[in-house]
Parts: C-alpha cells; structure tokens; sequence
C-alpha cells in the first residue's frame, strides 16, 4: 500500500475550544504569557519532572538527553487509581480503560531533540509515562520510565490555549488542516474531534521513504527507521486539545496515529489513520 498524501484543505465548521489564528513565527515562538513552563528531561529510561505542579494553563518542554527516541504521555486517573493500576492495565495491551484520560503530551524527538507542548491541567492525579519501544521489543514504561504527579487547585481562573496559526483536527481515522504547512515555526492547535482517543505522531521522513515504510518499521523495528521523530502529540481524549510549536524544514513528513482502537483493538493506522506531506 502506498502512503497516502494528506490534501490540506481548509477546515469548515470547526467546533473546538476556541484557539486564535496567528501568522506564523519566522523564529521560535515565545512561551504564552499566562502559562507555567514545566521542563520535562528524559534519560534512557526516566523521567525529571516535578511531583506537584498547579492547575492551570501549563507549557511542557521535554529535552531528550537519552540515546533512544522519548515522548510524554500525560494521564489523568479516576479517584482512587493508582500507578500500580496504570502499569497493569499497559501490560495488558489494548485500548486503555475508561479511568484513564489522556492529557496529551510532547511527542517523540531523538536524542538532543526539544518538543514542546500546551495543555489546559485540571486538579487530580496524573500519571505520565513513556510508551516508546526499544529495539529489544520493550516498551519505556515497563523499564520504569513511569511516574505519577500531583495537580493541586489552581487559585485563578484558567486561561485560554494560545493562539494558533494552524490547526490540525483528529477524528476517525484521517488529519484535517486549516492550511499549509509552509517552512519555518508553526504554533498549531491540535484538537480531537473524534470519539476516541487519537495522537499525532510527526516525523521527517528520510530521502525516498513514505509513512507506510515507517509504519512497518515500528512493527518490526528492523534496521534503521526511515524518520527522524519530530514531536506532535501523544494521547488525546475525545474533545481535547493542544498546542504545540513546530519547527518545519524543506522535506516530506509523515503523520501516523498509533492509538489501539476501542472497537476491534487494533492501531489507528491499521483503519488508514496516516499520510504524509512535503514542505517546499
């Protein structure tokens, strides 16, 4: 099967949180004004991240220094679930359970790489993990790349998402954009339009290489991957939305979603949920 292109139509009838246009950035856009600026670092296979942050409007900047490709998937439990609980229902496989609630997240980058991302937290607790596999076949969390954290009540109101120049929206199983994805930064909303959980894995495809070549490599994790992680992403729940700063080279880039189905289990891509697309 060839990768499907990904048409960049104009989005109509948009009903998502509210999320200003804004020409795109010719350097790297600055962190909205309202929000807290958290530092995620990654190792090879741990977390530096606080165990308490404050409800609000919350900027996460994820450093990877580890060798192997990270992301952040950030969850928000039901009353009375624990980390024990989340590394059980993960082992598992499948779709995740209905007492998780995903967050969203800075996507993957590759060692040295930055990928930066916006949420809107609500008090309780979170749990975030790494769901990235090794080339052992061996996913992050279960070497411990798990952590749980706290959301304490916010004393202000909660300010809105920052204004976006683009917009990418998720629904079952496709992208939609708002417009052109041109060289240079792009502050881009990503919302999920859809009734299950959908993620946007962004990556610069290497020379003669398409998203599906992509996606059999992440099935096998044989030789080396035709892409180099660009972030999006992680986990969003139906309705969600982030915001995340992109810093767009001339190439072809491939988007893949790799969320388990609710219905018959199997990932996103599987239902045709990839594409890709070439900035001049």
């Amino acid at each position: 099967m060839i990768a499907r292109v990904l048409t960049l139509s104009a989005l109509l009838g948009f009903t998502g949180p509210s999320v200003d246009q804004a020409p795109v950035a010719p350097v790297a856009p600055v962190d909205p004004p309202a929000t807290r600026l958290v530092t995620v670092i990654t190792h090879d296979f741990t977390f530096e991240l606080p165990d308490v942050l404050q409800a609000g409007l919350t900027t996460f900047r994820l450093r990877n220094e580890g060798r192997e490709p990270h992301h952040l998937m950030l969850y928000r439990l039901d009353p009375g679930r624990s980390l024990g609980d989340v590394l059980r229902a993960l082992s598992a496989g499948g779709a995740h359970p209905a007492w998780m609630h995903a967050v969203g997240g800075p996507n993957a980058v590759p060692h040295g790489g930055v990928s930066t991302g916006t949420v809107r937290l609500t008090p309780g607790i979170y749990v975030a993990f790494c769901h990235v596999k090794s080339p052992d076949q061996r996913l992050h969390f279960a070497k411990g790349m798990m952590k749980s954290l706290a959301v304490t009540p916010a004393h202000a109101p909660m300010a809105p998402l920052p204004a976006a120049d683009l917009t990418v929206t998720l629904r079952e199983y496709d992208f939609d954009f708002s417009g052109p994805l041109t060289r240079g930064w792009h502050r881009i909303a990503v919302h999920n339009a859809g009734t299950q959980r959908h993620e946007l894995i962004l990556s610069r495809l290497s020379p003669g290489k398409t998203s599906q070549d992509f996606i059999t490599w992440m099935n096998t994790q044989r030789g080396r991957p035709p892409v180099t992680p660009a972030g999006g992403t992680t986990d969003l729940s139906a309705g969600g939305t982030m915001v995340i700063d992109v810093l767009l080279q001339p190439g072809a880039y491939s988007l893949v979603c790799r969320v388990r189905d609710e219905v018959d289990g199997r990932p996103h891509d599987e239902h045709g949920m990839y594409g890709q697309f070439v900035v001049p």
